[in-house]
């Protein structure tokens, strides 16, 4: 018996058998709803609990700053552009916001997030600077 009659012969029998025959059964597709874990999450809930405690500290910071900058220039009769000012309170807000969304960021967004309030925070210690020329800490 040639290869050619045992292939027309024996393809109907391994059908029947259940094992799959290559040509006619591709690879199943990866489910799409499926999510896809890039990042180990206690790894990734280790570092962010991390990085929360730090910038928690560097929050609380900035607020007793901007808090007591305020009262301190209103008992010295310090005078502050209006634009100034008003600059450095935006960009406090952003800041804030920024922090409040890092608490419950996921993986997914975290970087992204993180990064955002990095920026925000790189601008208020600028914004600072202006309105609070002598305090260069």
């Amino acid at each position: 018996m040639n290869i050619l009659s045992v292939l027309i012969v024996g393809s109907p029998l391994i059908a029947v058998s259940g094992v799959p025959i290559a040509a006619h059964h591709p690879a199943p597709m990866l489910v799409t709803d499926a999510p896809l874990q890039l990042i180990d999450d206690v790894d990734f809930t280790t570092r962010k609990d991390a990085y929360l405690q730090k910038s928690r500290t560097e929050m609380d910071e900035w607020r007793n700053k901007i808090h007591g900058a305020g009262e301190s220039a209103e008992a010295k009769g310090h005078e502050v552009s209006a634009s100034a000012k008003a600059h450095l309170n935006h960009t406090w807000t952003a800041t804030q916001r920024y922090w409040r969304k890092l608490q419950t960021e996921s993986a997914e967004g975290w970087d992204k997030t993180r990064n955002a309030y990095e920026r925000s925070t790189a601008e208020l210690r600028q914004q600072w600077h202006r309105v609070h020329p002598e305090d260069q800490d």
